[in-house]
C-alpha cells in the first residue's frame, strides 16, 4: 500500500468514538451552569422575537408557540441537569421543523467538533413511503462481517424493527413533512457530525439483516458495529470567504454528512482532493474536473438513447466564477439530446453560485430569488447599522416602513446582484430534467425552483417534493456581529454551543414569483419511486424514467 493510500485508509477508519468523546461525557459533552442555561433561554427568546423570519408561519402551521415554550422551559431549569436541559431545548427548537434554525451542541473542546461519528455502511430505502424496504448500498472494506454487503436488507437496529427505529430517530430531527424527517434520519443515522448533533446514545449497534437468498422462515443475521470518529474536513474548493458567510442558503448538517460519506465510500476521490489532484473516475466515464467535490458529469446510455448526466453535489464553493465556467465546460462535453440534472441530497451553499449556474441553461435573463427580513424593531436597528450595510442596507428602508405599517416582512429583494448574470452564457441547449428528493435543500430548493420558474425544464421528485428550505441562514458568529454592529445586546453563548437561524425569507421568482419555499419545497412535475435496482445498479430505473421524459419532449 502506498503512503498516500495508507493515510487515506487511516483517515477512513478513524478512531474509536470513546477516544474522542469519552463515554462518560457522551450524553452531555457540554456541561452548563444554571446561569448558562438561563442565558440560552434568553438567547433563543431574543432570536425568535427579533430575527427569526419564519416565526409566524411556523406558529400557524404547527400550532406551536416556541417563545411561550421557552418560558415554560425556564421554569423547569431547577429540575433539570445540564444534559436534560439541552435535550429539552433541542426538542423545542426542532419543533419549528426548520433545518436552517437549530441548536448545535458540540463540545467545549473545539477539536471534537471536527469529527463525525460514523458507521462503515450506508442505508437507503426503496418502495412506497408507507412500506419501505431498507437496503445497504455502500460499505467500507473493513466491515466485521463479509456477508454484510451492498444489497442486503436491514431488518432491525438494536432489536427494534428498522423502520420504527428510523422514525423514532426522525422525531428528534427537523423537516416540514414526515418524509423530510425520515430522509434527515437516514442521512445521519450512520454518519453524525459532532459539530451539530449529539454523540450517539448507543455503546454499540447490533444490526439485523437478511440476504436475498435467506429462507423466509430463517432467523435474521446479526452484526455488531462500534461507532468510530472520522474527520472528513472541508473540500479545498469549499466556501470560506467572509464576504459570502451571510449570503448562503445551506444545510450545514447535510454538507458535513456528505463529506463524511465521501471519505468513507469514495476514499480515492477524497485522497486525490487532499493531494490537490484532478479527480478522475477511470472507466466509469466521468469527465475529469477540478471541482470534483461539487460536480460530476458523464454521458449515459439508456434504452432511449444517449444523454448527459450532471450531478450537482453542492453549491458550497469558494470561487463562483471558476465553478460556473467549469460547469459550462462539462455541459458542452455532454450529448445535446437531453440532460438529467441530479440534485438529490444537495444541501445548498452560496446563493449566487446556484443562481448563476441556472444561467447556463437559458438564453432569457435569470431573475434572482427574493429575500425579506422580518419587520421587528431589532431588525430595523440591525439593517440600519453602518457595520451591517454590506449585507443589509438594501433592506433597511422597507424594514422600517413595514414595521410602521404593521406588515410582517420587509420588501423582498435579491441577494444576488442581477449584474452577475451578465458574465454567464448559455452552455446547454437540449431539454433538461432536474431530479430532487427530500434532502435537496436550501440552494438546492432554489435551483429546482429556478428550473421550473424560468422554463428550463421539468422537475422529477423522488418523494413528495424537495426538502423545503426557504431562507438565508446565518450562523452564530454572523448574528453576534450584526447585533454588535447595531449596539444591541445578545445574551452570551456558552462554549461548545452554536446555532443557526433563518434570517431572510426566500420566495420564488419568474413564473413562481412570490411563492414560498419553506415547508412547501418544489413539487415535481413527475414523481419517481426509487426501486431496488436504482439502489444497487446506479439509478438504472430513475435514469430510464428521466430519459424517457427527455425523449418524449
Amino acid at each position: 500500500m502506498t503512503a498516500d493510500g495508507d493515510t487515506a485508509r487511516k483517515a477512513r477508519t478513524g478512531a474509536p468514538l470513546d477516544d474522542v468523546v469519552p463515554r462518560a461525557d457522551a450524553s452531555s459533552p457540554v456541561v452548563l451552569t444554571a446561569t448558562q442555561r438561563q442565558d440560552l433561554v434568553d438567547l433563543w427568546t431574543t432570536l425568535l422575537t427579533d430575527v427569526y423570519v419564519h416565526y409566524g408561519q411556523k406558529r400557524a402551521l404547527y400550532g406551536f408557540d416556541a417563545v411561550a415554550a421557552l418560558a415554560a422551559l425556564r421554569r423547569d431549569i431547577p429540575f433539570l441537569d445540564s444534559a436534560g436541559f439541552l435535550r429539552a431545548l433541542t426538542r423545542l427548537i426542532n419543533r419549528l421543523r426548520d433545518q436552517h434554525t437549530q441548536l448545535f451542541v458540540g463540545s467545549a473542546d473545539e477539536a471534537t467538533s471536527t469529527y463525525v461519528a460514523a458507521m462503515p455502511f450506508l442505508v437507503e430505502s426503496f418502495g412506497p413511503y408507507t412500506s419501505p424496504t431498507f437496503a445497504v448500498t455502500k460499505v467500507t472494506d473493513d466491515v466485521p462481517d463479509p456477508a454484510f454487503a451492498p444489497g442486503v436488507h436491514v431488518t432491525t437496529w438494536n432489536g427494534v424493527p428498522f423502520a420504527r427505529a428510523v422514525d423514532l430517530y426522525a422525531d428528534t430531527l427537523t423537516g416540514g413533512r414526515p418524509d423530510a424527517r425520515r430522509a434527515r434520519a437516514l442521512q445521519t443515522l450512520t454518519q453524525r457530525p459532532l459539530a451539530y448533533l449529539p454523540p450517539p446514545d448507543e455503546l454499540w449497534v447490533d444490526v439485523g439483516y437478511r440476504q436475498a437468498d435467506d429462507p423466509a422462515a430463517g432467523a435474521d443475521r446479526t452484526v455488531r458495529f462500534e461507532w468510530r470518529a472520522i474527520r472528513p474536513r472541508s473540500a479545498a474548493t469549499a466556501d470560506t470567504l467572509l464576504g459570502t458567510r451571510t449570503r448562503r442558503a445551506i444545510d450545514a448538517i447535510g454538507e458535513s454528512t456528505r463529506r463524511a460519506r465521501k471519505l468513507l465510500f469514495a476514499t480515492d476521490l477524497w485522497e486525490a482532493e487532499r493531494r490537490d489532484a484532478v479527480a478522475r473516475a477511470g472507466d466509469a466515464g466521468w469527465l475529469p474536473t477540478d471541482f470534483s467535490d461539487a460536480v460530476a458529469a458523464r454521458p449515459v446510455t439508456t434504452s432511449r438513447g444517449d444523454f448527459g448526466y450532471l450531478r450537482l453535489w453542492t453549491f458550497d464553493v469558494q470561487h463562483t466564477g471558476r465553478f460556473v465556467d467549469e460547469v459550462a465546460r462539462l455541459l458542452r462535453a455532454l450529448p445535446p439530446s437531453g440532460l438529467v440534472v441530479d440534485l438529490r441530497a444537495n444541501p445548498g451553499g452560496v446563493i449566487e453560485t446556484a443562481e448563476r449556474v441556472l444561467g447556463l441553461f437559458t438564453d432569457a435573463p435569470v431573475e434572482p430569488a427574493r429575500f425579506a427580513c422580518r419587520a421587528t424593531r431589532a431588525m430595523v436597528a440591525i439593517t440600519e447599522a453602518d457595520g451591517n450595510g454590506a449585507d443589509l442596507a438594501d433592506w433597511a428602508g422597507s424594514t422600517r416602513a413595514a414595521l410602521e405599517l404593521g406588515e410582517e416582512f420587509s420588501q423582498h429583494l435579491p441577494i444576488t446582484d442581477p449584474d452577475a448574470f451578465d458574465r454567464v452564457e448559455r452552455a446547454y441547449h437540449g431539454p433538461v430534467v432536474a431530479v430532487v428528493d427530500a434532502n435537496t435543500y436550501s440552494c438546492g430548493d432554489l435551483f429546482a425552483a429556478g428550473v421550473v420558474d424560468h422554463g428550463i425544464g421539468r422537475v422529477v421528485s423522488v418523494g413528495a417534493a424537495s426538502g423545503a428550505g426557504g431562507a438565508n441562514v446565518w450562523m452564530a458568529d454572523d448574528v453576534q456581529y450584526a447585533y454588535h454592529a447595531a449596539r444591541r445586546e445578545l445574551p452570551p453563548l456558552p462554549p461548545g454551543i452554536g446555532f443557526a437561524v433563518s434570517v431572510r425569507r426566500m420566495v420564488r421568482s419568474g413564473r413562481g414569483a412570490g411563492l414560498v419555499v419553506e415547508d412547501v419545497g418544489v413539487v415535481g412535475d413527475e414523481h419517481h419511486e426509487m426501486t431496488e435496482r436504482d439502489l444497487v445498479d446506479g439509478n438504472h430505473d430513475l435514469l430510464e424514467f428521466c430519459t424517457g421524459l427527455l425523449a418524449g419532449g
